[in-house]
């Protein structure tokens, strides 16, 4: 995952707010990326016509990079009260972030560190099974 440079928070706000709907998902991920605080920062979007989309996108990104519990919880908190046509984005939104969650549980086991010396001993036992024949050092 790219690095997200992180600008202050509330100038982020200020400026997604101002931008037209074509142009304001470049602040997406910077927004995500402050987490928690992000988060809240978008939640009271949810209830503007205008930002509530872009508010959803927000929390699933922030969802997806660390923050699901939160993220679910305030879009599942915000079903009811999001205008008619944002309702199907939160669905959306919560599946990305179940998604993201299992994939999360499912490569953690794999990336168990292996102790170094039994890689070595690995090596060392691995015949080489080439059949080209190597170069002698002159």
């Amino acid at each position: 995952m790219q690095e997200i440079a992180r600008a202050p928070l509330e100038s982020l706000l200020d400026e997604a707010r101002t931008e037209p709907p074509d142009r304001r998902i470049e602040f997406r991920d910077r927004i995500a990326a402050h987490g928690a605080e992000g988060i809240e920062g978008v939640r009271p979007w949810l209830l503007t016509p205008d930002l509530a989309a872009f508010a959803v996108r927000v929390i699933e990104r922030a969802g997806a990079n660390g923050e699901p519990v939160l993220a679910a919880r305030v879009l599942r908190s915000a079903r009811k009260g999001v205008p008619e046509a944002v309702t199907g984005d939160i669905e959306w939104a919560l599946a990305q972030i179940r998604l993201a969650t299992r994939r999360a549980k499912q490569i953690a086991p794999a990336l168990a560190v292996v102790p170094a010396a039994s890689v070595a001993a690995a090596r060392q036992e691995r015949p080489h099974l080439s059949t080209v024949p190597r170069r002698r050092p002159r």
